[in-house]
């Protein structure tokens, strides 16, 4: 089955389950009346997004930790998420749902759950830089972070594969030059901003060329110009939920030279995120 229950309550109550084929964590509970157990939360770990689902009460609460001395539980009273230090029957950690992370307590590095087919991925607290973190286990590398009192956020970076190295566009004439044929969707969820970054060069001085970001319900988004620009970046707030976006290459001043050419060595559409 595609999702395997990690931790169980000791009275079948609640429980945290992994989904292989959405790489999700699922928190939920064991309806009596129905028989059948019901999604509350979901975090999704490659998109890093948090779903609530459900209404929940205090009844859901899981011990977890390398010595099981912490819990998880939901506060109804706040409409928070609480992690309490069992040993000394104190709240340590308080989760808003606005993303605002409220330390109440002592923590330390024994908050660490492994997680997923192969024990791949971790939840752990670091002490050091006080924030929660989910880690690639197997690659030792950090993939998601929680700081306390600040919202979470994450970018997504999209490399088109037809926007490395476009040589010898014409530069001689104004217009467009190129249009990529990678169109990636916009989930305006959470999204803060798209930010455009991109590298280009000219045979000759004269030629301005502008890289842009184009959606096919808002239009240019945001771009980039010059006769030759080195990691150029503009960022946009004005998009439009479930429109498309692409790579345009256009040349706005022509050279003066004929079979002057301006190359694209590379652009990335970065969807910056905020959960607030």
């Amino acid at each position: 089955m595609a999702k395997r229950t990690l931790v169980r309550r000791a009275d079948n109550a609640a429980r945290i389950s992994y989904d292989d084929s959405t790489s999700e964590l699922i928190f939920e509970r064991y309806n009596t009346e129905t028989a059948a157990w019901e999604e509350s939360l979901k975090i999704n770990l490659p998109a890093k997004r948090i779903t609530t689902i459900a209404d929940v009460d205090d009844d859901l609460k899981l011990n977890f930790g390398r010595t099981n001395k912490y819990a998880l539980r939901y506060n109804s009273t706040n409409d928070t998420w609480v992690l309490s230090d069992e040993v000394n029957d104190v709240d340590v950690l308080e989760i808003g749902r606005n993303g605002v992370i409220r330390v109440i307590g002592n923590l330390n590095d024994d908050l660490e759950l492994p997680f997923g087919a192969d024990k791949d991925f971790t939840a752990r607290y670091d002490a050091t830089n006080d924030d929660f973190r989910i880690k690639d286990a197997v690659n030792n590398a950090d993939l998601f972070r929680l700081k306390k009192n600040t919202v979470v956020g994450y970018t997504v970076p999209v490399a088109p594969q037809d926007c490395i190295n476009q040589t010898g566009l014409a530069a001689d004439s104004t217009g467009v030059k190129f249009t990529s044929v990678v169109r990636t969707k916009v989930d305006a969820r959470y999204l803060k901003k798209i930010r455009l970054r991109a590298s280009w060069d000219a045979s000759h001085t004269d030629s301005t060329t502008e890289v842009r970001v184009v959606g096919t319900t808002t239009g240019t988004i945001c771009s980039v110009s010059g006769n030759t620009g080195s990691n150029e970046e503009a960022e946009g707030t004005d998009f439009s939920d479930g429109e498309l976006v692409y790579i345009e290459v256009a040349v706005t001043t022509a050279s003066g030279t004929s079979g002057a050419t301006t190359d694209l060595t590379y652009a990335v559409i970065e969807f910056v995120y905020e959960m607030v």
